[in-house]
């Protein structure tokens, strides 16, 4: 039977939580993805508490535990002064819903901005305000100390975001640039060359003073003449690194990405963790991009997204999926209900169609859909849940 999850933000549930809870599990919701650390964000609520300007700052919505939330020189900053997530997970509860831990990993601008030693730096040498690098021994240990926090706050499941390799892409600035970066550019924007980076790339075999020159080089080319992306990624990456470095290069970064998960899952004490994830190698905007088997095997399963009203690149990402022989019930499948996403009922149709015998369907967000969608996804679900059977996704 295929779970119905909904994403929301405990800002919305510290106004009558116990009606706000009440309305999602009548809605038709079983289980809550709840964000526990959070970036910063300016959101115009829709259906919580209409026409509210809520301002979310960025980091921890609880009190963390100083013994589990991180070693003194990381520690997710309090974004609020209240414990939230408490009162909203108690009320949830109430409301016969499961609680899951939505945990935003690596997007920490305060803790990037104080510590720039840290921070994904590029081929350029620049650090990256909003971003912390997976491979920093400092970094990894605040990663799986969050998990360990949230686990211990009596959620049921664990949601990790940016748990991998973030990069040039990031809206909460006023990114401008001269020219278009194809897919390629922003991934090579993206690599990073922190000491421990470089490390990673020496021991995958590639000479981490090739990579910066050879990236940096690509950059400037596009930036002095731009050039139409190829039809695929891959060709302009080994265009722009040469097949031997480039292949070096994806395996230093899926062997960080991985290591990180494996410690995470470990650090949840056996509660089940999905992953924010894409099978595209490329990805460095939230979602961690590596082979999905991959990920896999290091114990978490994967949520599958596409939150900009695109089927078709969900269907991509589920046939990949298929392909690397990953078990439908490790998928969540995650969709947005915002109007601009969800015109209508129907269009969640096919959805519904893909979505039966996967692990759950995940809808975006409490906060931010309107109202009158809320009931459309547990009713699409209702006349398929009992099939017990995916439809069927051919392999690439």
């Amino acid at each position: 039977m295929t779970r119905c999850d909904l994403w929301a933000h405990p800002h919305s549930l510290t106004t009558d939580a116990a009606g706000q809870s009440r309305r999602i599990a009548e809605a038709g919701y079983t289980a809550v993805r709840l964000a526990h650390v959070y970036h910063s964000s300016r959101w115009l609520l829709t259906t919580s508490r209409p026409g509210e300007v809520a301002q979310l700052s960025s980091g921890a919505w609880y009190a963390p535990d100083p013994l589990r939330a991180g070693q003194p020189q990381l520690r997710a900053p309090r974004a609020t002064p209240h414990d939230a997530v408490a009162a909203a997970n108690g009320a949830l509860r109430s409301a016969g819903l499961a609680v899951v831990g939505w945990i935003v990993g690596l997007h920490s601008s305060p803790l990037a901005t104080a510590h720039p030693e840290l921070a994904l730096r590029n081929v350029f040498g620049h650090p990256y305000r909003h971003a912390l690098c997976p491979a920093q021994p400092d970094v990894r240990r605040y990663a799986a100390a969050l998990v360990a926090d949230v686990a211990a706050r009596g959620v049921d499941e664990l949601d990790l975001e940016a748990y991998g390799y973030l990069g040039w892409p990031h809206a909460g600035a006023h990114d401008k640039t001269g020219v278009t970066l194809r897919p390629a550019d922003r991934w090579l924007l993206s690599l990073c060359t922190c000491p421990a980076c470089e490390r990673a790339y020496g021991e995958a075999g590639a000479d981490p003073a090739e990579v910066r020159v050879r990236a940096a080089n690509a950059v400037r080319r596009q930036l002095a003449g731009p050039s139409p992306a190829a039809p695929a990624t891959l060709d302009d990456a080994v265009t722009a690194l040469g097949r031997p470095l480039h292949d070096a290069v994806l395996r230093a970064r899926e062997a960080v990405t991985t290591s990180l998960l494996t410690e995470a899952a470990t650090a949840a004490g056996g509660k089940p963790v999905w992953l924010r994830a894409t099978a595209d190698p490329y990805a460095c905007a939230g979602k961690t991009g590596a082979d999905p088997a991959a990920l896999t095997r290091t114990g978490v399963g994967l949520t599958l997204t596409d939150l900009s009203g695109d089927f078709a690149a969900l269907r991509r990402e589920l046939r990949a999926a298929a392909a690397a022989g990953v078990s439908p019930d490790r998928i969540t499948v995650g969709w947005s209900l915002l109007a601009q996403h969800t015109l209508t009922r129907a269009d969640l149709d096919p959805l519904t169609e893909t979505a039966s015998g996967y692990a759950a369907a995940a809808f975006y967000a409490y906060d931010l859909a309107p109202a009158a969608r809320l009931g459309w996804p547990a009713a699409a679900l209702r006349p398929t849940v009992a099939s017990g059977a995916p439809e069927a996704v051919a392999p690439c």
